[in-house]
């Protein structure tokens, strides 16, 4: 039997990116989260406690759409920096998915700033999802969101 631990509650959805200045009018202009803030971590002994990555500076944004909350990092400095190239199917890989309305209009807007979807969006066809419209976009640094709209049963 798994022992309760108490207090655990997802606080935030971290993302790297290469660019606050090119991945916020994203977010923000498409998306519509709000910036809550912006912090610099330039402490390296502090960002390789918490995240491991020797020689880390981090720019970061914090970003709210209602009580969710997404935080770009991007690291100025950091030693061993790679660039991930994977797939959905890949180990490891995470998507963030939102719910939406007006997946068609938000999948134009979204090209313009370097996002591309993978095909059409698909109609979920029987289950849980019934109905809704579901497609992954895959960003210029190769993060993966899944778009969402619901179905005309939901509200």
């Amino acid at each position: 039997m798994r022992e309760e631990v108490s207090g655990v509650a997802v606080h935030h959805i971290g993302i790297t990116v290469t660019s606050l200045e090119k991945s916020l009018p994203f977010w923000i202009g498409v998306l519509g989260f709000d910036l809550v803030g912006r912090d610099e971590l330039l402490d390296s002994d502090f960002v390789h406690a918490v995240t491991g990555v020797r020689g880390g500076s981090i720019t970061l944004a914090m970003l709210a759409k209602g009580p969710h909350i997404v935080e770009l990092l991007e690291y100025k400095t950091a030693l061993g920096r790679k660039t991930l190239a994977f797939q959905a199917c890949d180990s490891g890989a995470t998507h963030i998915a939102l719910v939406v309305k007006g997946i068609d209009a938000l999948l134009s807007m979204a090209v313009t700033h370097g996002w591309v979807a993978f095909g059409p969006p698909q109609v979920v066809a029987k289950g849980p999802w019934a109905c809704r419209r579901v497609v992954y976009l895959k960003g210029p640094d190769n993060v993966l969101i899944e778009l969402v709209e619901p179905g005309p049963d939901d509200s």
